[in-house]
């Protein structure tokens, strides 16, 4: 992909024969997008919480664990439990962890603090989580029962704070916050606008409205493959509204979007050029992978929130000139964050490939009252597209999936995504494939997160397809680490491998779980490069400079 806006100073339109341009036949851009430089929009992107007023981390009781599935639930207050203060943090992998407390409450708002997502109920009611964050608005009572969930979805969890604020102390936080973000992005525009021979007004009132109908675009757009195997273009505008595409070939298209989030399908190789408003937006060129004999992977996950570092990563894989980008899961470190999915884009459009994206526990986060991830789906999936499917890329079908759909992670046998499952693996496509490789950001096997083994829900799911020589590969994420093993199912070899090295932070070194033994065990952040044809699958592992880090090479018998 090519952006001749970003770097170079694209000026004006010609009308007819006008010689003189003036600012209104000319069509102002900016000279990158808005998530290119995020030193310079640091303000825009510093998260922050509000200080409670009255911190409520003392006298809580722990009531217990239970991996019970279901994210609609109850828990009975009437058992015994422990004292405990707040941070509390236990190791199990998959439960709900319960907490207890009576308490005096004022009219205002609780925030709290807890990994992976939190449910209140108080005086046996529960209380829906406000918008933005891990915020519940209540009423005044007098020693007022309450109770939290705290879902964990990952391997440790726990209620780390909780506090209590005025609703006036919440709404001046949120405007002075909104405030501060809208005061960014003017100043960011007006530093990247291209101002060249164009006649912008004198006054900050007139600049400030001129401004306005210049929208800004906040990433550039990501190639994607979808769940059906058709392809999309996905970019994030500072506005909603129409957006005017003009292709090479005269065509002229405009698309519409309630909420910034543009998306335009495409099925061959395509060159526009993007207004809206008064803003050009840039020109950007296209090409859609061509699926020879021959084709190249990027593998990774668990960026989760290390953008230094999956910056790296995206100009390396950009160098390898790869077909198709794969992410594994966890793609964000908090899937209700603001902007988080914004920004993950803008790294993503660096690679310069098509993206095969995966959801993990992280990105639900946020969404655990109904395990309805709609920031995630929003940005990037289409609506009421599935978050799993069947690619066939070359020589390679790949199965993705989905397990943190559910409460513990699973796929039920008999859910849509089941059903799925068990059509694709039964399928003449899956067969024909030279290499079978399932994608899902929980592993069935892990060693490196200490007191974790991998999921049993997904070798109960997925062993009896090891044993009919169904799968080749399995690629997950979710430990922090490089893992790679061969294991061997009624004479057929499945080869799993962890890479969850794409920007978070690693698991503890020196530390594992006495089982399973992986073959490899490497803990330093890193990226996979797969080389494949009908008869190898070449993968090597490539660390934050570029340097090799461990290689394998499996074969087969070429089918052709």
């Amino acid at each position: 992909m090519k952006n001749w806006g970003v770097g170079a100073v694209i000026l004006l339109l010609f009308l007819q024969s006008c010689a003189f341009q003036t600012y209104k036949n000319a069509s102002p851009t900016f000279r990158e997008e808005f998530f290119a430089d995020e030193e310079a929009i640091a303000d825009f992107l510093t998260k922050g919480m509000p200080q409670p007023s009255r911190s409520l981390n003392e006298g809580w009781i722990f009531l217990g664990k239970d991996s019970l599935p279901g994210i609609s639930r109850s828990f009975s207050t009437d058992v015994q439990g422990e004292s405990i203060q707040l941070p509390h943090r236990i190791t199990f992998a998959n439960h709900s962890f319960w907490y207890h407390k009576t308490v005096d409450l004022e009219e205002g708002i609780l925030a709290m603090d807890a990994d992976d997502g939190v449910q209140l109920w108080i005086d046996g009611k529960q209380i829906k989580r406000m918008e933005g964050g891990d915020f519940f608005q209540v009423a005044a009572k007098k020693e007022a029962s309450v109770t939290i969930r705290v879902v964990n979805n990952a391997m440790a969890g726990g209620l780390q704070k909780v506090g209590w604020m005025s609703t006036q102390e919440y709404w001046t936080w949120k405007n002075q916050r909104s405030a501060k973000r809208v005061e960014t992005l003017q100043l960011r525009k007006k530093q990247l606008l291209t101002t060249d021979q164009l006649q912008l007004p004198v006054s900050s009132a007139s600049l400030e409205n001129e401004l306005a109908q210049l929208p800004m675009l906040m990433t550039s757009p990501v190639l994607v493959l979808g769940s059906d195997q058709s392809y999309f273009l996905r970019w994030v505008s500072e506005k909603a509204g129409e957006a005017t595409l003009r292709f090479s070939q005269g065509k002229e298209v405009k698309l519409t979007s309630a909420t910034g989030i543009f998306t335009l399908p495409i099925s061959g190789d395509v060159e526009f050029e993007l207004w809206q408003e008064k803003a050009y937006q840039g020109k950007f060129t296209f090409s859609l992978p061509q699926w020879g004999k021959k084709i190249k992977l990027a593998i990774w996950a668990d960026s989760q929130g290390g953008w230094k570092r999956f910056d790296q990563f995206t100009k390396l894989i950009h160098e390898n000139q790869v077909d198709l980008s794969i992410g594994a899961g966890d793609l964000v470190n908090n899937g209700s964050e603001e902007d988080v999915y914004p920004r993950f884009l803008q790294k993503l459009s660096q690679m310069n490939a098509a993206q095969l994206l995966v959801p993990g526990n992280h990105d639900y986060d946020g969404y655990y009252d109904d395990l309805n991830p709609e920031q995630l789906q929003q940005y990037l999936f289409r609506e009421n597209e599935p978050r799993y499917g069947f690619q066939q890329v070359g020589p390679v079908g790949v199965l993705t999936l989905d397990p943190s759909e559910n409460f513990p992670v699973s796929i039920a046998e008999t859910s849509e995504q089941g059903k799925f499952l068990h059509s694709v693996l039964n399928s003449e496509s899956w067969s024909s494939s030279s290499w079978k490789m399932v994608v899902l950001h929980q592993p069935p096997y892990s060693q490196g997160w200490p007191g974790y083994h991998g999921e049993e829900s997904i070798r109960v799911l997925l062993e009896p397809y090891f044993h009919a020589g169904k799968i080749d590969l399995v690629i997950a994420g979710h430990t922090h680490d490089y893992e790679r093993l061969t294991k061997e199912f009624s004479g057929n070899q499945v080869h799993f491998f962890i890479v969850g090295g794409a920007g978070g932070g690693m698991e503890p070194e020196g530390k594992r779980s006495d089982y399973p033994i992986m073959d490899r065990l490497i803990k330093k952040h890193h990226v996979a490069i797969a080389e494949v044809t009908a008869s190898e699958f070449a993968v090597r592992i490539l660390g934050s400079n570029g340097e090799l880090l461990d290689q394998l090479t499996l074969s087969k018998p070429d089918k052709r």
